[in-house]
């Protein structure tokens, strides 16, 4: 049966729901999260980790976080699947992956503050649309976008003769496609076991590579964040593996919970009584 599910998916690999691990961590004082989620593919060796983020605690995600482009974050969890080739070959890697990361943000204080998901959506991406066209800063990395029409624009200056303004927007939107960061609008929010996250989908075109972020509001300006991304390597985004990893986000956002500890000891004492 295995044998011939691989042979009507044409691959190998990928999340297997019927093989299955739990986890749970402490957000600050007030939240648990919790999911279940198919066993990494290949296996992930174990270590240690992170139990408990004491989000109350003055300057702790200031002095802990990492910085990567636009986003500040901790990480709290990461899971993967790789996809291959139903027959293995020389020089034939893996068709792609997907890989889920579950991460902390701060929302920072001088913003405004957010209150919902729909909010909380247009916030980050405001904040990464900001990031990317701003004037460009070697420090924070910031203005990538911006780097990319200024270096047309030298190109046109070069030239006999400049590119019309047609031409010039053509040349930044091929170069947009293929190293730039286009701008995003679009958000969705979706409710899961009870919350409320926001969904927006990065993606960079010309290489078929795709971030879905989930987000959804904590307390004292921070939020959760899981984050998959979907990955090609020697494949491209027309082929079965990369539908059924895009098919299998939601069902994992569906093993999701984010509980607040409060109701979690009232179910609890209920259950008791």
């Amino acid at each position: 049966m295995a044998l011939l599910r691989k042979l009507l998916r044409r691959y190998r690999g990928g999340p297997d729901f019927n093989q299955t691990y739990t986890e749970s961590y402490y957000l600050g004082e007030r939240f648990k999260l919790s999911f279940q989620l198919p066993v990494c593919n290949p296996p992930k060796p174990p270590r240690a980790k992170i139990v408990n983020y004491p989000l109350e605690q003055a300057d702790w995600f200031e002095n802990n976080c990492s910085q990567l482009w636009h986003q500040k974050y901790i990480p709290i969890h990461e899971a993967y699947w790789y996809f291959w080739p139903l027959v293995s070959t020389p020089f034939r890697g893996e068709q792609g992956d997907l890989r889920l990361n579950l991460e902390l943000g701060k929302w920072e204080p001088s913003r405004s503050q957010v209150k919902n998901a729909a909010e909380l959506g247009q916030a980050l991406l405001d904040q990464y649309n900001d990031y990317y066209n701003a004037e460009p800063n070697e420090e924070t990395g910031a203005g990538w976008n911006t780097k990319i029409r200024n270096r047309v624009e030298e190109h046109s200056a070069r030239r006999a003769t400049p590119f019309t303004e047609e031409e010039k927007q053509e040349q930044i939107n091929l170069n947009m496609m293929s190293t730039g960061f286009p701008i995003i609008s679009e958000r969705k929010v979706f409710n899961f076991n009870g919350r409320e996250w926001v969904r927006y989908i990065e993606m960079r075109t010309r290489k078929s590579n795709k971030k879905y972020r989930y987000a959804c509001v904590l307390d004292n300006n921070y939020y959760l964040m899981a984050e998959f991304t979907l990955s090609t390597n020697m494949s491209d985004n027309t082929k079965p593996w990369y539908k059924d990893a895009e098919a299998a986000i939601e069902p994992m956002m569906q093993q999701i919970k984010l509980q607040k500890l409060e109701l979690l000891a009232s179910d609890n004492l209920l259950a008791a009584l």
